[in-house]
């Protein structure tokens, strides 16, 4: 991965730029925490949503440091799933 990143903060492959949104409007950047919170996602669901989202993520090359193949992020949605 190109963009690896170790922190405890806000980091950028929790963040995405939505350039041609669904419903219309401008482009925004949308950020998982926020849409964890806005759908009311109970602890389990929150875990699993991040996970895919750091999978997703890592494919576009942002990675947290130390990404590997993702399979640690397979078995966190399968367990909170």
């Amino acid at each position: 991965m190109s963009n690896t990143e170790y922190t405890g903060g806000s980091v950028s492959y929790y963040t995405v730029e939505v350039e041609s949104p669904t419903s219309g409007g401008g482009a925004y950047a949308a950020e998982c925490n926020d849409i964890i919170e806005a759908l009311g996602m109970n602890y389990a669901e929150g875990n699993a949503f991040k996970a895919l989202w750091r999978r997703a993520a890592a494919r576009m090359g942002k990675a947290k440091a130390g990404y590997k193949d993702g399979l640690y992020d397979a078995e966190k949605v399968v367990f909170f799933g």
